[in-house]
């Protein structure tokens, strides 16, 4: 970030979840052939490039359109609203929704996947009873003092250097300010790219501690704030293991939805959605979190 940027009083950050881009996901317990479409065209928030000029190949009209349906339906709610979508069929690896995919977007607390997943190792929750709690309830209750600790503990900016390498991501950065984690910026695309490593690549006690902690998000946040806008509010009939993100500066408002979504207990990840939203500074947490839910409801009936 620019050294001109303001923040609020120790800004604070709160998950997910927890974007991407026109990823082709699998999740291996599935049996789903692992692919990814590799284009970035990275820019700082709030910067839209054009639509159609990040993917790797043409989207068929049905999904770019329903993409425009959802950005539409956020920015009626929240006007002056930028919005990055990805949403991935993990079984066909058949995208169902993509709109700028390749943008950057602030992570606020869905960069708590990196940290848990750096703070776990290889190892996973069998290394250290104490420290798969903490994760937990870093992600659970989307924590920041814990997010705090490990973040220090990990070696700041750091944590990024080795996910980045260890996903293969391309288009997410550290912060500037190495105190700041949720001003790590990322792109709808690599945030699905995580999710995909979660379920494929994780050791399993890494997976599974995590995408626990996804299924059992409180509704209050540590902070005291509503996570239940976008997907666990608009798929509220389908089951979801999510990540939120929402950060204020005096130049904007960040808010992000992220999770695996299922229809069926046989498939509870089959869908990755990914939202990630620059909102005008100053926007409220209930108007901006009403907003991403009128656009994750218009997935319920494309996710069968």
């Amino acid at each position: 970030m620019s050294s001109i940027q303001a923040r609020t009083p120790r800004a604070r950050w709160s998950w997910i979840a927890t974007g991407g881009l026109v990823a082709v996901v699998a999740l291996s317990a599935l049996g789903a052939p692992a692919a990814f479409a590799t284009s970035h065209d990275q820019a700082g928030p709030g910067r839209a490039p054009e639509a159609t000029a990040a993917v790797a190949a043409p989207h068929p009209i049905s999904v770019t359109a329903i993409a425009q349906q959802m950005q539409t339906a956020i920015q009626a709610a929240s006007p002056g609203t930028t919005v990055g979508i990805d949403v991935v069929d993990t079984t066909t690896g058949t995208a169902i929704a993509s709109l700028n995919a390749d943008q950057q977007f602030y992570t606020a607390s869905v960069v708590k996947l990196l940290i848990a997943l750096d703070t776990l190792g290889s190892q996973g929750a069998q290394s250290d009873p104490d420290t798969a709690t903490k994760v937990t309830q870093m992600l659970s209750a989307s924590d920041d003092d814990i997010a705090d600790q490990l973040w220090e503990a990990g070696g700041n900016n750091a944590i990024i250097d080795r996910m980045v390498a260890a996903i293969g991501l391309t288009a997410t950065t550290a912060p500037e300010d190495t105190a700041q984690w949720g001003e790590t910026l990322t792109t709808p695309r690599d945030v699905v790219a995580i999710f995909r490593y979660i379920t494929t690549t994780a050791p399993a006690a890494t997976r599974d501690l995590i995408l626990g902690a996804l299924r059992d998000a409180a509704r209050t946040a540590a902070d005291g704030t509503d996570q239940f806008f976008g997907i666990p509010d608009a798929l509220a009939r389908k089951s979801w293991a999510v990540k939120q993100g929402w950060m204020d500066l005096n130049s904007s408002t960040t808010l992000d939805t992220t999770g695996l979504v299922g229809t069926s207990p046989d498939q509870p990840y089959r869908y990755a959605v990914v939202v990630l939203s620059t909102q005008p500074a100053g926007t409220s947490w209930p108007v901006a979190g009403a907003a991403l839910t009128a656009g994750v409801t218009l997935l319920d009936a494309a996710l069968k």
